[in-house]
């Protein structure tokens, strides 16, 4: 089967390359923007399957009609379609999930279901992700070899909203449970952190720790806010 990735993320391939070497060698071709993904290169390159792990950017209908694409979802679908699942999910109280292998059609996450594979949510953020990439390059490793019979979604459908920066903001009021979570799941990379502000400053919290299960220590950076 020839197949390429998409994926926008460099730290997904230096997990590629560690956990799923066979998956690097046999790749045709690696596309890392939306510039370098269009229907002449995927003829060109006569590929079978587009693998999806980490992309921010529609696929033309075109693109979708010609070749198998494959994208990753971190919520156990139909539960979780839409934008930011693992935020949504720890903050909705969840402790696990999955990444699901999902047949792309026009419709948002609302395709059928190769593979699943269950993931814990505890940890910091970033412990995370580099668990969700793992689990990506296992299932990649998988179906490079040859794709299950996709399974449609059933069950009731529940979607995520994606999160905006201002999400980001802690209530004045909640659980020092909730609190934490909230820290700890934001305290991503390129991921805006939870924040309170402070008259002219913002305070950015990063590195939870959890103590007595009424206390949070943590790593506050202190900003003046623009135009202040």
């Amino acid at each position: 089967m020839r197949f390429a990735i998409a994926c926008k993320n460099i730290i997904f391939w230096d997990v590629l390359s560690k956990y799923s070497k066979n998956v690097i060698d046999n790749c045709i071709i690696q596309i890392h923007s939306p510039e370098q993904l269009s229907l002449d290169t995927i003829k060109r390159h006569n590929i079978d399957v587009l693998f999806f792990p980490h992309w921010s950017w529609m696929v033309s209908r075109d693109i979708l009609n010609e070749v198998c694409c494959v994208c990753f979802h971190s919520a156990p679908v139909p539960y979780g379609r839409g934008g930011s699942p693992i935020q949504n999910m720890v903050l909705s109280g969840h402790q696990e999930t999955e990444v699901v292998a999902i047949k792309m059609i026009e419709e948002l996450d609302a395709g059928p279901v190769y593979l699943r594979e269950p993931i814990s949510l505890l940890g910091g953020g970033e412990e995370i992700v580099l668990r969700i990439y793992q689990a990506i390059a296992k299932l990649i490793d998988k179906m490079s070899v040859q794709l299950p019979e996709p399974i449609p979604q059933n069950g009731e459908i529940y979607s995520f909203k994606r999160r905006t920066p201002a999400d980001s903001a802690l209530p004045t009021s909640a659980e020092i449970k909730y609190l934490f979570d909230k820290i700890r799941i934001l305290d991503i990379e390129n991921y805006p952190p939870a924040y309170i502000e402070y008259g002219d400053f913002r305070l950015e919290f990063t590195r939870p720790s959890l103590r007595f299960s009424d206390e949070i220590e943590a790593t506050v950076k202190i900003k003046k806010i623009k135009g202040t």
